[in-house]
């Protein structure tokens, strides 16, 4: 695979050049940019597979150029130290990130994601994840960019019922919408909606708790969702369920 790396830092940039070299030897650098208007051209002359994009650079910052250059047809990693709103920001829209100081395993996984497939931003992905970083709006927090076989699909997180774990894939069973297939794994989505009123109440399911209709007790019970579907209840989570369902008087 080919790259640009994009950052007004010198040091930002040797350090990841020095991390490409260490462990991805399949990567070959391009060009390295300090600013977007490098980028830019760097971008249409070389055609790299992929852009390691910093986020916050003095003249435009990354998300204002992908913006302003939505046809540049390259797999796009942003490289930020912002923390708390980049992190909701970028998972739920799906979007590709590194933390600076940037973590070696998490470029290693980054890469081996871009390996097996490269995908190209969306305007939404981009919209959204600029009013959380920028904006601090608190909207869109509620709307989720879910990757599949046929494009990124974004649906409102309240109308998620539930969603099954099959292998490295996700079910979405969402109201008043066909089921979708997610290219991520159930942990992965658990991580992302730990604040949004999901609960692991099984191995293979994770559930949005606005939506139980009915608990029936049991070895570790069993649910009935707001769609009709019966969901089992491990045994571990029993105790964890009840609490949640106390302080929601079902």
């Amino acid at each position: 695979m080919t790259c640009i790396i994009t950052d007004d830092e010198q040091n930002s940039r040797k350090t990841l050049r020095h991390l490409l070299a260490a462990i991805a030897s399949d990567v070959v650098i391009l060009a390295e940019a300090k600013n977007t208007e490098q980028t830019k051209r760097f971008v249409e002359k070389l055609k790299p597979d992929i852009l390691f994009l910093d986020i916050n650079m003095p003249e435009q910052s990354g998300i204002e150029f992908l913006e302003e250059n939505p046809d540049l047809n390259c797999h796009v990693i942003f490289t930020t130290a912002y923390n708390e709103y980049a992190v909701k920001a970028f998972r739920l829209n799906a979007i590709d990130f590194l933390l600076k100081p940037i973590d070696p395993d998490e470029l290693e996984s980054a890469l081996n994601k871009a390996r097996k497939q490269l995908t190209y931003l969306q305007p939404e992905q981009l919209k959204l994840t600029k009013q959380l970083l920028f904006n601090h709006d608190e909207k869109a927090l509620q709307r989720l960019a879910v990757p599949t076989s046929n494009g990124t699909h974004f649906i409102d997180i309240h109308k998620i019922i539930w969603m099954e774990g099959d292998g490295a894939y996700t079910k979405f069973k969402i109201e008043a919408q066909s089921n979708l297939m997610a290219s991520k794994s159930l942990k992965e989505y658990e991580d992302i909606l730990m604040h949004h009123s999901f609960v692991r109440v099984h191995q293979s399911y994770l559930i949005n708790i606005s939506h139980i209709n009915k608990y029936i007790k049991g070895d570790g019970g069993q649910l009935i969702m707001s769609d009709g579907t019966e969901i089992e209840v491990s045994r571990r989570k029993k105790d964890e369920l009840k609490e949640i369902l106390k302080s929601l008087s079902l």
